[in-house]
């Protein structure tokens, strides 16, 4: 009895421990989701071991609870009562081990070994290559899916779509004026381009201008495809760049900024990084204000990943041509509402540093000085500056602010603002310049 006690209790145990739980929220989710093989080997191996148990047990009772008895009906009660019990929880776990070893058999199958050979159909390239040539909409269209689906499908297929022409055939899709068609095909070519030997061929036929194209797009799954393949193209590839700089691509991804949603931004934003670490471009992402106010409303956007990318953007430009930064002080009023508005701290860092540049020019402090928010920024840099590059960066600012502006050192807010800064540094150089302030206003 107190066997069957323990084992009743480690099978209900092991019950729910495995089995899915259940929230309103989530609905069903498992302990253990991530290993199904291992949870169902276990579920196989504990339930044949519970009924070789039954079966030792049927042994026991036969042999030795009635070894004299011709009649099983001449045993007592619980003898009566166990037999077939322990028959029917024998065939239970039986069964139950089988069809757990049955699943866990099955787990070494992937959902891609059914859907590449029997779910995706292999057509002939040619013949899709003659539909998309079609002068029915409605075939091209076809032809662009099933180009899209083999190129998604395997590598080999890639490979085979380029070998065969495909990239002119899909270039010549992306051009077409049905969204359709266009969506399709530039997702083809998406799929295409993360080979990079297939991105060398897209490259010298002049796909980079199709891909730019498709920017002006007002359907954003045709811009967002476009982007991506962009992104993968502009990857450690001067050349990339500088076909996009040379087709007027600024000005379709400027377009992008100005006109799409969020995560096109950012996608963007992104690209304009990668640019910016380029040393023969980086300068032409500052050289035509006609750029300022897509750079202006990533800074801007309310979203800090947008703003981080932009940021940097500018500061690698800066770092290698200041003088870049410079040509544009409408720059300053941007910085300073970052500084202002968004709670994260390497936004205000990067912020700030980019206004230091400006600051530290003669003809350029008077412009930072006494722009309106200037004293807001002051404070929100000082209340968030809690590491040693955030109160090193908003030092060097209220010492130029305090060298440039004697008037300052009678400001008990801006007096206040320095005194905040040394007693918190944790960087020498910070507590070094808030102490100069400090005997300037003494002086």
């Amino acid at each position: 009895k107190q066997w069957y006690q323990r084992r009743v209790a480690i099978t209900a145990g092991m019950a729910l421990y495995i089995t899915p739980k259940y929230t309103r929220l989530s609905g069903f989710y498992l302990r253990m989701a991530e290993r199904n093989d291992i949870r169902i080997l276990a579920l196989s191996i504990i339930s044949g071991l519970l009924c070789l148990s039954n079966i030792l047990t049927l042994y026991f009772l036969h042999e030795k609870a009635c070894p004299y008895l011709t009649s099983p009906f001449q045993c007592n009660r619980t003898v009566n009562f166990s037999v077939p019990v322990y028959l029917i929880e024998t065939f239970v776990f039986g069964g139950v081990a089988v069809f757990a070893a049955i699943l866990w058999r099955n787990f070494t199958f992937n959902i891609g070994n059914y859907i590449e050979p029997v779910l995706v159909e292999e057509k002939d390239i040619k013949y899709i290559f003659i539909s998309a040539k079609s002068s029915s909409t409605k075939e091209r269209r076809t032809a662009a899916l099933d180009l899209a689906n083999m190129a998604a499908s395997s590598d080999d297929n890639k490979y085979a779509l380029v070998t065969a022409g495909g990239l002119q055939v899909l270039i010549d899709l992306a051009l077409e004026e049905d969204v359709g068609i266009r969506g399709y095909a530039i997702e083809a070519l998406s799929e295409l381009l993360t080979i990079k030997a297939i991105q060398n061929q897209f490259v010298d036929i002049g796909g980079v201008y199709t891909l730019l194209l498709a920017l002006r797009t007002e359907d954003e799954h045709v811009v967002k495809e476009s982007i991506l393949a962009l992104c993968q193209l502009v990857q450690d590839n001067d050349d990339v760049m500088q076909k996009i700089i040379g087709e007027n691509g600024m000005d379709d991804l400027c377009h992008v900024v100005n006109n799409c949603s969020l995560e096109l931004i950012r996608l963007v934003a992104g690209i304009f990084l990668d640019v910016s670490f380029s040393e023969t471009l980086r300068t032409e992402l500052l050289r035509h204000k006609k750029y300022l106010p897509s750079f202006k409303k990533m800074i801007l956007i309310y979203d800090s990943g947008v703003q981080q990318l932009a940021l940097q953007t500018l500061e690698m430009v800066t770092i290698n041509e200041s003088h870049m930064l410079l040509l544009h002080p409408e720059l300053i009023d941007s910085f300073l509402k970052a500084i202002i508005t968004s709670s994260d701290l390497h936004v205000k860092t990067l912020a700030s540093k980019l206004l230091l540049y400006f600051l530290e020019v003669d003809e350029m402090v008077k412009d930072v000085l006494e722009h309106p928010s200037f004293m807001d920024a002051l404070v929100s840099m000082v209340h968030f500056a809690s590491d040693n590059v955030s109160q090193a960066i908003t030092a060097r600012i209220l010492s130029h602010a305090a060298a440039n502006n004697r008037d300052l050192l009678a400001d008990r807010e801006f007096v206040d603002l320095v005194r905040t800064v040394q007693v918190h540094a944790v960087d020498q150089e910070a507590w070094m310049l808030t102490d100069k302030i400090l005997l300037m206003k003494q002086q």
